[in-house]
Order: structure tokens, then sequence, then C-alpha cells
């Protein structure tokens, strides 16, 4: 029998895995934790009013996962929603700033140079094998990043962009 992940339908982190049987149960379980951090969050919006955006935020996120409710899913299903998740948003345009910080802060996997782009994957992963992508296009002279997968040459921002 296949373990089961139990996720939130509002942006398909996994709490728990289990088994077929203990589903409901363990969707019980999720609701309780996250209801738990909703009322730490309202408490800290009281005690700690210096940081009120930061708590503000993990309310904010913890009522879109309690409204949106928690499902089980099997591993297969669990990557299908992380990859459309992580992978489905356009290319945002960066400043040489951004480009050359990603570039120093670790050291870059997989910096592919050509006459037409400069391209590289930042040295740690998001999830999976889905990485942040820096490239520069030396011909329009403007600099992009996208979140990718490293494994997937489809997703690559070469592609995305339409530079090879």
């Amino acid at each position: 029998m296949e373990e089961l992940l139990i996720i939130n339908n509002a942006y398909f982190d996994c709490f728990t895995t289990c088994k077929e049987s203990e589903v409901s149960t363990n969707i019980e379980r999720a609701k309780e934790f996250y209801e738990k951090d909703k009322a730490l969050y309202e408490s800290h919006l009281v005690n700690y009013p210096n940081m009120s955006d930061h708590w503000q935020f993990q309310l904010d996120k913890t009522n879109k996962i309690l409204q949106s409710g928690f499902r089980a899913v099997t591993w297969k299903e669990y990557c299908k929603l992380q990859r459309e998740k992580w992978l489905s948003k356009e290319p945002k345009e960066i400043t040489r700033e951004d480009y050359n910080y990603a570039l120093n802060v670790l050291p870059p996997k997989c910096w592919i140079r050509n006459d037409r782009y400069s391209m590289f994957f930042i040295g740690e992963c998001t999830t999976m094998t889905y990485y942040g992508q820096y490239l520069y296009d030396k011909v329009s002279g403007k600099y992009y990043t996208a979140l990718t997968d490293i494994c997937d040459k489809s997703t690559w921002l070469d592609k995305m962009l339409n530079l090879s």
C-alpha cells in the first residue's frame, strides 16, 4: 500500500505522510497544528508590536492554509503540484547588482557562457531539483532570474527567453 502525503491546498506544502486508513486523523492533526500557529501569531501581534509586519504575514499565510484545507495525495500527484507551483512563473528582469550578488553568494552550479548569454544556477536548491537560475543577455544588456529545474533543460531561462 502506497503512503500518502497530507498537504495544504494553499501552498501544497507537505504536513506528514500516512497510510490511507490514517488520512482523516492526520488531516485533523494538520488543522490542530495550524490552529495553534494561528493563536501564537495572534498573540505575537499583541506582544511584539515592533515585529507586527512579520507576525501579520505569518498569520495571513496560516489563515490561508486553514481556509483552503488539506488533502491526501500520492507522491506522483505531489511532485506534479510542486512542479506547477514552482515552475509556473515568468522570468523576472533584475538588476546587474542582483545578478552579481547571486553569482557571488554561493559557488554557481552549471555556469554556461557563450557569445549570446551567461547563465548559471545558484548553488542551493529551493526544493527537489528546482534552482534559482540567473541569465545575462549580452545582446540586450538585461539580466533575468527564474526558478527552473536543473534536470530539465526545457525549463531553463535561455529557452523561456528564446535565446537558444
